[in-house]
């Protein structure tokens, strides 16, 4: 207990001195962290520019113009002269869509005789900004339709109630679960978040086990461990242990105190082992990388990209049901992958608790694999033939 001591000692007296640890683990990952959150403050995308030709100029199209207006997603923020000013608009960026109102539009629906189109062309430059947009715009317009479609059955002595649903006679009621609101904040914001604190352990880790090999201290590094590697690592790992997850409790506070997102489960308890089984598996892959390469800036390299590449193959950007098969058990190789997988299970669907268990020994996995490789580590840190390696 004594050499633990001595070597946690260490650790902490290096800490402190090192103002490039102190700002890697603890300014930078504030710092984002809280950018982040305000980035995603609103949650949902709200007022996406579109413009509008309404080339019949009649009160009915102009409450179209109002109930395009009145969507969260779209606002009108031109009514064109032609419809070649709205496409020079949508090339230029200036809005996301453009919706045309023939001329002749309301005379057609009052005389029955039918015929009036209306159009929507919608930028898919931004593919979330022009999936929100077709979404409501195609919402506004079936119930443009249904309205007049009411209105002109009244007029033919029907009730109002009854030519309702004449107009729809099929009505679909529609259950959104664990996200209602579409917001964005429930489940990328985490994603990145915790992708972020993944970039952060690995590349900590590496710095502060490969630089005993970059510096030629790592004999003196075990040798205050009594001789034992297992002791020297985790005295060096501890004190980053205890940082990343008060970090990782400081980033939960937000999202769920501050940011609103709700937590469906039963036990706590279970993210908060998630969360520290997340970040010693992000360890174990910085001091495997290590111990494999014995290189301090090779394995900066390699840590920096996989935990990068994490938030691609972890199926929150983009679903893994829809991967080739290979690219889908590759995904499989990053903690990161695991730990979405109970997030998602425990805090928005509420799933039972025996549901996260394999993702819990997946990510344990990754410090069992480490263990593996200790021999090598130690033969790594006292050979001096591997010191001074960048």
């Amino acid at each position: 207990m004594g050499a633990f001591r001595t070597s946690l000692q260490r650790e902490i007296r290096h800490f402190g001195q090192s103002r490039l640890l102190v700002t890697s683990a603890i300014i930078l990952p504030v710092v984002m962290t809280v950018l982040y959150v305000l980035m995603f403050w609103k949650g949902t995308v709200h007022d996406l520019p579109i413009a509008v030709y309404d080339g019949d100029r009649t009160e009915l199209s102009r409450q179209l113009v109002r109930m395009l207006d009145a969507t969260p997603t779209a606002e009108v923020a031109f009514e064109t002269e032609s419809i070649g000013q709205g496409r020079d608009a949508m090339e230029r960026g200036e809005v996301n869509a453009l919706v045309v109102i023939p001329r002749g539009l309301q005379a057609n629906i009052l005389s029955g005789t039918g015929g009036a189109q209306i159009s929507a062309e919608i930028s898919g430059a931004r593919i979330l900004n022009s999936g929100l947009l077709k979404r409501d715009i195609t919402t506004v317009f079936q119930a443009f339709n249904i309205g007049v479609e009411t209105q002109m059955l009244g007029a033919k002595g029907i009730p109002a109630a009854k030519g309702y649903a004449m107009a729809y006679p099929v009505a679909m009621d529609k259950h959104i679960l664990f996200n209602p609101y579409g917001s964005y904040a429930y489940y990328l914001l985490p994603g990145l978040l915790f992708v972020m604190l993944a970039i952060t352990v690995s590349l900590v880790t590496v710095y502060t086990v490969g630089g005993e090999l970059k510096n030629g201290t790592a004999a003196e590094w075990v040798e205050t461990a009594g001789g034992s590697i297992t002791r020297a690592l985790a005295a060096k790992l501890t004190p980053y242990l205890l940082l990343f997850g008060v970090l990782s409790l400081f980033i939960s506070t937000l999202l769920y105190r501050f940011m609103g997102l709700p937590f469906q489960g039963t036990h706590a308890a279970i993210l908060v082992l998630g969360n520290l089984l997340f970040i010693l598996a992000y360890m174990a892959i910085g001091v495997m990388l290590v111990a494999v390469t014995a290189n301090m800036r090779f394995s900066l390299s390699m840590a920096g990209g996989l935990a990068t590449a994490s938030l691609s193959f972890c199926g929150l950007t983009f679903p893994a049901i829809a991967m080739y098969p290979a690219i889908a058990a590759l995904a499989k190789l990053f903690p990161l992958t695991y730990f979405i997988d109970i997030f998602i299970e425990q805090s928005l669907r509420g799933a039972p608790l025996a549901r996260s268990l394999g993702d819990i020994a997946a990510l344990g996995a990754f410090t069992l694999a480490m263990a593996i490789l200790m021999p090598r580590l130690k033969k790594v840190a006292l050979e001096p033939k591997y010191y001074g390696k960048d």
